[in-house]
């Protein structure tokens, strides 16, 4: 796919572009909100006009809502249309359904009038089932990537990743990568500036706060395909007040100490032991702004032996004391 086209297409203004979304019975919300929210957004609906197409006019989501209305299976699309595929509940069950089958021989008939097809989560078997992926990179949920590996044994699974693209097609992992798929295409096709201030709109916050920043430290340095690495940071995430030693990490994803330590830094751009201080930083912050605990039990509740260790780290990473820190948020 050339996105240098892609943009100067979109941007030209002359049409919409349709996005067709293939919603089955059993769709996940999720899955179907990630280019629901993102590709529909105000800011793109110059652009792009969505379509809700199903096997039926009305289908019902795992979740129990129900969707009415949709659009029939099209036979016929404009050649710069995208399609995208949504998850299901428990896919691999359902492939040999009635309106599973009916899905996939009409995908097979149409795929090569898109000009984009996007598997979100299990949506990515459905192209598999198609015989859409032969010798295509892609990937899917973690748990469905033996299964796709059967569907098209032919493909290259891509393992430990978030999203793949392979020339048109695009497939993405669990639910909340469509988020990563949808703001990656945005970006590729109308624009860095235009996809990432969708993506601050849709700021997905650990907990809200007044002073939160827009962008979680929870959330920041994941986007790499290290499972190792996620594991280590799931682990001090759950426990940032913690003590932790770097072997004590080392033997959750049993690696060396050493080794333990050039990953992160090759996946993070931080040094595990600069980065568990920011998980400290970030959980006195929280602490500091949502409870009245003396800055002494603050520092101990964040791991750090002494008052003194933690203001320490907040003139090394902040340039003032937890305390100054603490009046300038409550001025108010």
């Amino acid at each position: 796919m050339n996105t240098h086209v892609l943009t100067e297409q979109a941007l030209s203004g002359s049409k919409k572009r349709s996005v067709y979304l293939l919603v089955l019975p059993g769709v996940h919300l999720m899955d179907l909100a990630a280019p629901a929210q993102i590709l529909g957004h105000l800011w793109l609906e110059n652009h792009l006009q969505l379509h809700y197409i199903s096997t039926d006019t009305r289908i019902q989501s795992h979740q129990g809502l129900a969707f009415s209305e949709l659009e029939p299976l099209p036979e016929q699309v404009n050649e710069d249309s995208w399609l995208f595929l949504i998850g299901t509940f428990r896919a691999v069950l359902h492939l040999e359904q009635p309106y599973y089958l009916q899905a996939r021989d009409w995908l097979a008939r149409v795929a090569d009038q898109f000009e984009l097809i996007g598997g979100i989560c299990s949506g990515s078997l459905l192209a598999a089932y198609a015989g859409l992926l032969k010798g295509r990179a892609c990937t899917s949920h973690h748990e469905l990537l033996d299964e796709l590996k059967r569907l098209a044994p032919d493909a290259r699974v891509q393992e430990d990743c978030i999203f793949v693209r392979d020339d048109k097609f695009w497939t993405s992992a669990g639910i909340t990568t469509g988020i990563d798929l949808c703001l990656q295409l945005t970006a590729d096709c109308y624009g860095h500036d235009l996809a990432t201030r969708i993506a601050r709109d849709m700021v997905v916050f650990q907990r809200r706060s007044g002073q939160e920043p827009q962008l979680s430290f929870w959330l920041q340095h994941r986007n790499h395909i290290h499972s190792r690495i996620h594991r280590v940071q799931d682990a001090v995430m759950a426990r940032p007040g913690h003590s932790w030693r770097i072997a004590e990490l080392a033997d959750i994803v049993h690696i060396s100490d050493r080794q333990l330590r050039r990953l992160f830094k090759e996946a993070t751009g931080y040094s595990l032991q600069d980065w568990i201080q920011l998980a400290r930083l970030e959980l006195s912050r929280q602490l500091l702004l949502q409870t009245r605990f003396p800055v002494e039990e603050v520092a101990s509740r964040c791991g750090f032996e002494s008052e003194r260790s933690l203001r320490r780290l907040w003139q090394r990473w902040q340039g003032i004391s937890p305390g100054q820190f603490r009046m300038q948020n409550f001025q108010e």
